[in-house]
């Protein structure tokens, strides 16, 4: 990766207090020249080059929230020097941005801190950096002691880490500075011991006169972000231990984002276990165990070997009952083929007999048909790319089952009617998640009648596909899109080491195995002896866990809720919740009889922490499909103030300005309402040409960071 001609040199991550990624600053460096480049904006999954909105987050947020109150902390200039006394155990942080950033930053964490020393660069601008940096702590209404220490015997411009990097040298060691300090070859307690010697013999007072804080241009209160919130990591301990193993060491051995194994192996859990379990949330209340996962990701992060190795188990059962049906197959192909050869042969001498002949070879012919052997199907667990009228007819051949998993988007062009003349041709897939009874008449086919079908949907789209996955007004008005769990993981390509190591076969077999046996499980029978789903039973608390969750989302869906333009999608989920507890305890329960035993409170609580995330990846993902017109909007109308450097406007030049956007000034009104929610804008009344005009103040901050 290059910017400006220039190879990447070292990449640090920003993170929060609980450790989740904020954005990244990458140095890239050639010819003695450096470029820092902070990468904190989103477009959709992906980091794109930009500083944080203000107030911008601290480098060691999370080692500083982490940190005892007592312990020292160490204020740097620069993302390298404070990694650097981060790799020595101590709470280091700086700010994003250089020497002139200081007072764009967030150093609220630090108050209440008992002590913080400022490790100025040995320059003017670091003076300055120390000054603006003391003069902000000592503004708090607990303010830290604040201490300056100029190292000694750094080089012009130097800093911590170039102390450390001579340390070292003495050491006759080589240390570039970005590493972490090496823990061989040198004792790192005594040079730990010898820094903090340092710091103690250098350490004064900050002066009287740092300590007044700096003078605030406005009393505009910082913009909230219009992008989606971020992403929270994928929680580690959602699978019984064996299908664990399996998920972590797939996304390690891949270098592929752990939500992508997760949600691909959720998918194929699904296939094996849809139409033999139903999960009976309420006395008149069922939910089939089938899921539609949807998690995307760029081409080339290598999607398939991740859907190869979960799909792998029900792969390997197809061929084992292809192979052991395939004699009887070829025994029922060949006698049909005798048979029908006979039957043909029985109407040629019956076009030319009369009488009781014709009578005689008639009752033959359709004794034959009767006897017609009916050609067995080798069974099939899934599918990638197939129409809607195949579907029906392989689901109906495979016990009213069938399980769609693909790395790429072709189904969403078989459902926008790619086959069909351009018709949306749905109803068999929505009937598919919800298990209702499919009854399809078509000329030119043999009809299709199942009683509770199961389809089970594992798609790993690049992004923009699901962009345009609004364009279809059928796929949002009729509810598919609001059917999916999805997953928006941050790209890590151009991150691997590409040198990771393979899966431990045990981890592989165990997966393999819980798999095999879910396939090989046998339905349930009717009072009538049909086959018919087992009946899976949730325990008490986990009900009740689960209702607290269902109440919290029904809430959210109110107007002004956190679901609110979502509702399709968010009053699906307390019931994939479900499905997904039923799932995690059959896999738990797959090699003895998942229905003795009731849905536990441990599987209800590892799903409801999945649904933590997928709820926050849902609402990315509809961001990403421009769910929500009016924060769209307000993206559109914020990047016309920031192109046209508007310190205010009116209300009439920014409709004029996207008229064909918005035809009607109603259009604009809520989009107005976002930024100003926001503080981005602010309204006041002026006086222009003798007619009142609605005018916009500007947020100064608006203009001068990249939000």
């Amino acid at each position: 990766m290059t910017f400006n001609n220039k190879a990447r040199r070292f990449v640090w991550e920003y993170r929060n207090a609980q450790g989740e990624p904020l954005g990244h600053v990458a140095r890239f460096d050639a010819d003695s020249k450096k470029d820092v480049v902070p990468y904190f904006k989103r477009n959709g999954h992906l980091w794109q080059s930009g500083s944080a909105a203000n107030p911008r987050p601290l480098f060691g947020l999370d080692v500083l929230t982490q940190a005892d109150p007592a312990r020292a902390v160490f204020v740097v200039e620069g993302e390298k020097a404070a990694a650097a006394l981060q790799s020595l155990g101590l709470v280091a942080i700086t700010s994003q941005g250089g020497s002139k950033a200081a007072d764009k930053t967030n150093w609220t964490p630090s108050e209440g801190r008992e002590h913080v020393y400022l490790l100025p660069d040995n320059d003017e601008p670091g003076e300055g950096y120390a000054k603006t940096v003391a003069a902000i702590l000592a503004g708090f209404s607990k303010p830290p002691t604040i201490s300056i220490v100029r190292l000694p015997n750094l080089p012009q411009g130097g800093d911590v880490a170039d102390w450390i990097v001579a340390y070292i040298d003495d050491a006759f060691l080589e240390w570039d500075g970005f590493q972490p300090v090496p823990e061989s070859g040198i004792d790192t307690k005594a040079l730990l011991a010898d820094f903090q010697k340092a710091v103690k013999a250098h350490s004064e007072p900050v002066p009287v006169t740092w300590t007044v804080a700096p003078e605030t241009p406005s009393d505009w209160q910082a913009p909230i972000s219009l992008q989606s919130a971020t992403l929270p990591p994928w929680p580690d301990d959602v699978f019984p231990d064996a299908i664990q193993n399996f998920v972590t060491a797939l996304s390690a051995s891949t270098e592929t984002p752990p939500e992508l194994s997760a949600m691909m192996t959720l998918a194929a859990i699904s296939a094996a276990a849809q139409g033999k379990y139903r999960v009976r949330v309420k006395q008149d209340y069922f939910e089939p165990v089938n899921i539609w996962t949807n998690a995307a990701l760029p081409s080339g992060s290598r999607k398939t070997a991740v859907q190869n190795a979960a799909t792998a188990p029900l792969t390997a059962w197809e061929k084992l009952q292809r192979e052991m049906i395939e004699p009887a197959i070829k025994k029922a192909a060949s006698d049909h083929a005798t048979l029908t050869e006979l039957i043909s042969q029985l109407r040629k001498q019956a076009g030319k007999a009369k009488g009781g002949e014709f009578e005689q070879l008639k009752r033959e012919i359709a004794d034959l048909e009767a006897d017609l052997p009916e050609i067995p199907t080798a069974p099939q667990v899934w599918a990638q790319d197939v129409t809607p009228e195949n579907l029906g007819t392989i689901m109906a051949d495979n016990n009213e089952r069938m399980a769609i998993l693909s790395d790429e988007s072709g189904i969403f062009d078989i459902l926008a009617g790619r086959y069909s003349g351009g018709v949306p041709n749905l109803d068999l897939f929505l009937q598919g998640h919800a298990g209702s009874p499919v009854r399809v008449n078509r000329g030119s086919r043999p009809p299709v009648f199942m009683q509770s079908p199961t389809l089970t949907l594992g798609l790993s789209p690049q992004p923009d596909v699901l962009r345009g996955l609004t364009d279809n007004k059928s796929f949002r008005g009729r509810g598919l899109l609001g059917r999916f769990l999805y997953a928006l993981p941050s790209s890590n390509l151009g991150y691997r080491t590409l040198d990771a190591r393979p899966m431990l076969p045990d981890y592989r077999a165990r997966y393999e195995g819980i798999l095999t046996a879910m396939l090989n499980h046998e339905m349930a029978s009717d009072k009538d002896g049909n086959p018919c789903p087992h009946i899976l039973k949730i325990s008490d608390d986990a009900l009740q866990a689960w209702q607290s969750f269902a109440h919290k989302v029904e809430a959210g869906m109110r107007e002004g809720g956190t679901y609110a333009h979502i509702t399709d999608w968010a009053g699906k989920f307390p019931g994939a919740v479900a499905r997904i507890a039923a799932l995690l305890h059959i896999v738990r329960h797959a090699l003895v009889t998942p229905s003795d035993k009731e849905i536990s409170l441990e599987d209800m609580s590892a799903a409801l922490r999945m649904a933590e995330t997928l709820s926050v990846h849902a609402l990315a993902v509809f961001d990403l499909m421009g769910a929500d017109p009016a924060l769209d909007g307000a993206r559109v109308v914020l990047r016309w103030i920031e192109r046209e450097g508007k310190a205010e406007f009116t209300f009439r030049d920014c409709h004029y300005a996207h008229k064909t956007r918005y035809k009607r000034s109603a259009e604009l009104e809520p989009i107005i309402d976002v930024l100003i929610e926001r503080h981005f804008i602010r309204p006041r009344i002026a006086k222009v040409a003798h007619r009142p005009s609605r005018k916009m103040e500007v947020n100064p901050a608006v203009l001068t960071v990249a939000l």
